[in-house]
C-alpha cells in the first residue's frame, strides 16, 4: 500500500444518465492499477442513492476513497443554453480548480477504460505546463479560436492537470469567458475553451493514454501525420486509455469498435451487470419507430392535459 502522499488523484465529472460508463471506467481503473492508492473525486449535479451505493460497491475491489462534489446547475444556465446538444458534465471539468485542492490531477471523460498501469503517465512532470495531454487530430479552426497558427489542439477527455498552475492564472475564468463571448467559434464547449485560452502550452504524452476511436479509420494514416507510425502502432495495440470517442460508443448495438468487448468485461464487474445496449431498450425502440409527427401530437396532448 502507498503512503498518502503518493496517492494518484483522479477526476471524473458525469451527469446521471453516464453513471453506468463511469462504473466501467471506474472498476476498469482499479482492476488494472491494483499497486496504486486512489482518491477520486466525481463531481455531478447529483445522483440517486441507488448510484451512490452502485459506487460505494464497485470501489471495495480496490484501494479507493472517493469523494463526490456535487455543483448546482444554476451555475450552467447561461452556458448550457447557448450549447443545448452538450450534456452539462462537459462544463463541470472548468470547475476542478474551484472544487478541488490538489497540486495535480489526472483528469478522465466517463466513455473510457482504463487498460494498463497509469503509474507512468501520472508521475510525468507536468513542468510549467498547463496539461499533459495528446493532440486532437485534423485540427484547422485557429483563426476562430484566436489561437496562433503553430499552436495544437489537445483533446480534453484525458488530462494530466497542473492544478496549481490553472489556479495562479485564473484559466477557468478566461475559459469560460472565452465560451461565452464566442459561442459561434465553439464546437466542443470545454475544449475548444480550454485550447484557445492555453495556445499550445501543453505537453505532449504517448497517444496510448487516450486512444481515440478515428485512429481505426482506413484512411487515418494517409490524412494525418500527427504521430509517429511506432506511436500508432503502439496505441492500436497496447492502449493504457481507451477513449470513445465519437458519436457511436460501445453500448450501442452497431458500434464496430475493435475493443467494444473491453467495456462489456468491466461493466459486467459493476452494478450494473445486467445492461443491454442502450438502442435495444424497449423506450429507445418504441422512440425509433413513433414516427415524427405522432410524436408531436403525443407531446401536445400530454401538455394540453397537464402532464
Amino acid at each position: 500500500m502507498l503512503h498518502m502522499k503518493n496517492t494518484v488523484n483522479i477526476v471524473f465529472a458525469t451527469d446521471k444518465n453516464y453513471i453506468q460508463h463511469l462504473s466501467a471506467a471506474l472498476v476498469s481503473l482499479l482492476e488494472n492499477n491494483k499497486d496504486l492508492s486512489f482518491t477520486v473525486y466525481i463531481i455531478s449535479s447529483g445522483m440517486s442513492e441507488k448510484s451512490y451505493r452502485n459506487i460505494e460497491e464497485i470501489i471495495k475491489t480496490g484501494n479507493c476513497t472517493v469523494k463526490h462534489i456535487t455543483v448546482s446547475d444554476e451555475l450552467f444556465v447561461k452556458l448550457a443554453t447557448a450549447h443545448p446538444f452538450y450534456p452539462k458534465g462537459t462544463y463541470y471539468r472548468l470547475l476542478i480548480p474551484d472544487l478541488i485542492d490538489e497540486e495535480k490531477i489526472l483528469y478522465l471523460d466517463s466513455d473510457i477504460i482504463v487498460n494498463g498501469s497509469i503509474k507512468e503517465l501520472y508521475n510525468q512532470d507536468v513542468e510549467d505546463y498547463f496539461v499533459c495531454a495528446i493532440e486532437d487530430p485534423g485540427f484547422d479552426r485557429h483563426r476562430q479560436l484566436q489561437m496562433d497558427k503553430e499552436s495544437i489542439y489537445f483533446n480534453s477527455g484525458m488530462m494530466l492537470i497542473n492544478l496549481a498552475k490553472w489556479k495562479s492564472t485564473g484559466l477557468q475564468k478566461k475559459v469560460i469567458d472565452f465560451i461565452e463571448h464566442n459561442p459561434d467559434a465553439i464546437w466542443f464547449p470545454d475544449q475548444c475553451g480550454l485550447n484557445s485560452v492555453i495556445n499550445g502550452r501543453w505537453k505532449k504524452v504517448p497517444l496510448k493514454y487516450n486512444q481515440q476511436s478515428s485512429i481505426f479509420s482506413d484512411d487515418f494514416e494517409k490524412k494525418f501525420d500527427c504521430f509517429s507510425v511506432e506511436e500508432l502502432a503502439e496505441a492500436k495495440k497496447n492502449p493504457v486509455i481507451i477513449h470513445y470517442t465519437g458519436g457511436s460508443k460501445p453500448w450501442h448495438f452497431k458500434n464496430r469498435h475493435p475493443y467494444k468487448k473491453l467495456y462489456w468485461k468491466y461493466l459486467k464487474m459493476t452494478p450494473y451487470r445486467n445492461a443491454i445496449y442502450s438502442d435495444l431498450m424497449p423506450m429507445y425502440l418504441l422512440k425509433s419507430i413513433v414516427p415524427k409527427g405522432l410524436k408531436k401530437k403525443i407531446k401536445g396532448f400530454l401538455k394540453k392535459d397537464g402532464r
